[in-house]
C-alpha cells in the first residue's frame, strides 16, 4: 500500500496549491526522487510548468507536460486527464479525484487548500484512501 500525505494549507486559493507543490518538488529532487504530478486538464499543467520555471528564480526544477522529447530524461513530469507515465517515486494529485493508476506510487501527496470546496473533496479522497488500505498521515502547513 501507498503512504498518502495530505498537506492543509492555510490559504483558501488554488493557486496555493500549485505553488506549494513546487516546494514539495523541490524536497523531493533534493531527495535524488522523481515526482509525478496530476492534475485534471491540459490548461492546469501548462499552467504549473509555467508556475515551476518562474517560482522561485535562485531554482532550478528541470520538468516537462507529459507527451513531450523530454518526459523520459527528467525528474519531474505534470500529467493531466488519464495521461499517466510509470517510473515516478512520488505522485502529486492536483486533481479533484484520485486517479486510477494511484496505487502505481509508493507515495502520494494531496494538497489541500483551505477553502471549503477543496475540503470536502479532500475528506472524500481522505475516506476512498482509507477504504482502499494506504497508509495516511497529515500535515498542517
Amino acid at each position: 500500500m501507498s503512504k498518502v500525505n495530505f498537506y492543509l494549507l492555510k490559504q483558501g486559493q488554488s493557486t496555493e496549491q500549485y505553488i506549494f507543490a513546487c516546494r514539495l518538488c523541490e524536497k523531493i529532487l533534493s531527495q535524488n526522487l522523481k515526482a509525478y504530478i496530476h492534475t485534471d486538464t491540459e490548461e492546469q499543467a501548462n499552467y504549473l510548468d509555467d508556475l515551476l520555471w518562474s517560482y522561485r528564480p535562485e531554482s532550478f526544477l528541470p520538468h516537462c507536460v507529459i507527451d513531450t522529447e523530454l518526459d523520459e530524461d527528467v525528474s519531474i513530469v505534470i500529467g493531466y486527464a488519464e495521461n499517466f507515465q510509470q517510473g515516478f517515486d512520488v505522485l502529486i494529485n492536483l486533481s479533484q479525484s484520485i486517479p486510477e493508476f494511484h496505487a502505481d506510487f509508493p507515495r502520494i501527496v494531496e494538497i489541500i487548500s483551505a477553502s471549503e470546496e477543496d475540503k470536502t473533496k479532500g475528506r472524500e479522497r481522505w475516506k476512498q484512501y482509507k477504504e482502499a488500505g494506504h497508509d495516511l498521515d497529515t500535515h498542517n502547513v
